[in-house]
């Protein structure tokens, strides 16, 4: 995310009111690509938010194949965050800069989720859901220890949740006539990211100020349905696209103004999954034949490609304000690995 992603420096502002014009070619500028470390007699693992500390969460499997919770430190020390009580699994998705809140979802046996924030070391609280929930998760927490996601219950009806730092729950309003919204991301201001569903499946990108209320987002010309996946602190959303089953990344001007993101070249289709507050975008970009890549790109647009640990596919799903990028990239034998590329 994320996110998950921002350094609270106002050089960083004057650098994200650059002009956000897509290009379509690739930078010269070539980042380290390394592996994170497993769990012991783990065999693979995800990375889906670096924080401005250096920190990175996500999931890695044990020895018995069950993806747990984890906590990379700066050093790149992993640590198993667990689980709720009783819980067999677990995923963490964003841990703020400040370093004190993780949040993400904790398995029940039978597969309902449950929404959890950790501290650091490995702590859990279960957050409140709405009566009836069967699947709930945690998407992003902000310095302020604001946590935002989800619930669902038998109806099928994505709710936007938001929890306040002491853990009370407040629900997060659809845009008017829609039935359905999830939230993704939060910031330092407070504004969250997300989409609203319409009764015909149709999503529409939407921010949520700090007071709750609802704003959608221009779309796309000529695209089907799209979404928000971010929102930095300098007020630039980013997100995806639909044409038909082709996702095309988008970046949103703090004014509101849409532009496509180019994918790579030679590429058909892209999706954006965090932003920070100088404007690099990350993601992946896709092929015809449906291989992803990770991708960044930069203030201006123009994309470059992250090399992932082999030559199979990668994807991009966090970044902090110094330009570290997490994710996840092929590794020998299709194992998904976590994966961080520096500079």
């Amino acid at each position: 995310m994320t996110t998950r992603l921002a350094l609270r420096a106002a050089t960083l502002a004057a650098a994200a009111a650059l002009a956000l014009t897509a290009g379509t070619t690739t930078s010269s500028a070539v980042p380290r690509t390394d592996g994170l470390a497993l769990l012991p007699g783990g065999t693979s693992g995800f990375a889906f938010d670096v924080n401005n500390k250096g920190s990175v969460v996500g999931h890695a499997n044990d020895a018995t194949g069950v993806n747990r919770a984890v906590l990379w430190d700066a050093r790149g020390t992993v640590t198993d965050l667990g689980t709720l009580p009783g819980d067999t699994s677990a995923t963490a998705y964003t841990i703020n800069d400040r370093g004190t809140v993780v949040v993400g979802r904790s398995l029940i046996p039978g597969g309902a989720q449950r929404p959890v924030r950790w501290t650091p070391d490995g702590t859990p609280t279960e957050l409140p859901t709405p009566a009836g929930t069967t699947v709930s998760r945690a998407y992003s927490v902000n310095d302020s220890g604001v946590a935002v996601g989800f619930s669902t219950g038998a109806d099928g009806l994505y709710k936007a949740l938001r929890w306040s730092p002491g853990c009370a729950l407040s629900q997060l309003p659809a845009l008017p006539g829609d039935p359905a919204a999830g939230a993704g991301w939060i910031n330092n201001r407070g504004t969250v990211a997300g989409y609203s569903k319409n009764a015909a499946g149709a999503m529409s990108a939407v921010l949520w100020n700090a007071d709750g209320a609802v704003r959608k987002l221009a779309g796309l010309s000529g695209h089907d349905s799209y979404q928000a996946s971010a929102v930095s602190d300098t007020g630039t959303a980013v997100g995806n696209s639909y044409t038909g089953t082709t996702s095309h990344a988008v970046r949103w001007s703090p004014a509101g103004a849409p532009v496509e993101l180019a994918p790579l070249p030679g590429d058909t289709g892209a999706a954006a999954y965090g932003v920070n507050d100088a404007g690099v975008v990350i993601g992946f970009s896709a092929d015809a034949a449906g291989g992803h890549r990770a991708v960044k790109w930069d203030a201006n647009g123009t994309p470059s490609a992250l090399p992932g640990l082999t030559a199979g596919s990668a994807e991009a799903f966090g970044v902090n304000d110094w330009g570290t990028v997490v994710g996840f990239s092929t590794g020998t034998g299709g194992a998904t690995l976590p994966t961080q590329w520096k500079g």
